[in-house]
């Protein structure tokens, strides 16, 4: 998915001159690392790295929606997903919430897009952002997902924010991606 202004680079995200390589020239980095296959840990670090030296300032991250972040509301549903994580992966829930803490703690321009359980899908434009109540029955395709991170880019009230992403009955728009997050 492409709309002219991309280019889509593939690198070695735990080889950190591989990284370095990868994003010299580019103007921000998203990444969708981790999850439970990824076996290998600190690629956010080398990400990181190679972006301050690169000079890169816009980073967007995908994540799970079990991560917290101040102002989500008390959900359920974060609560029930929990154990299945964990017997999923033991590895799964720090390494996540390390690669958030890191992300927070970098001076970059931030935003952790928080995602419910990904499906493969084209972009529908069918889904909700902001602080949603979400749980292991609340979905969002990858198109949908990509989509809202490009839009991200184009929107300034995102950074240093932790969107989630979910299939809904309301439709974003490239003017309004984040209904919900005005503080």
């Amino acid at each position: 998915m492409t709309d002219g202004r991309q280019t889509v680079l593939q690198g070695n995200a735990n080889d950190p001159q591989a990284v370095r390589r990868t994003i010299t020239g580019c103007d921000a980095v998203l990444t969708a690392l981790g999850g439970f296959s990824d076996t290998e840990r600190g690629e956010d670090r080398n990400i990181i790295a190679a972006m301050h030296d690169s000079g890169i300032r816009r980073l967007v991250v995908m994540q799970g929606f079990h991560l917290e972040f101040p102002g989500d509301p008390d959900s359920f549903g974060r609560k029930a997903i929990l154990p299945p994580l964990v017997m999923g992966s033991c590895s799964l829930l720090p390494d996540s919430r390390a690669v958030a803490s890191a992300v927070q703690a970098s001076d970059l321009d931030w935003t952790v897009v928080r995602a419910p359980r990904v499906v493969v899908g084209d972009r529908t434009e069918n889904y909700r952002t902001g602080w949603l109540e979400l749980g292991p029955w609340n979905s969002v395709t990858n198109g949908d997902v990509a989509d809202l991170m490009l839009a991200c880019l184009d929107d300034p009230a995102t950074i240093r924010t932790a969107p989630m992403v979910a299939r809904g009955a309301r439709r974003a728009t490239r003017r309004a991606p984040l209904e919900g997050m005005a503080q």
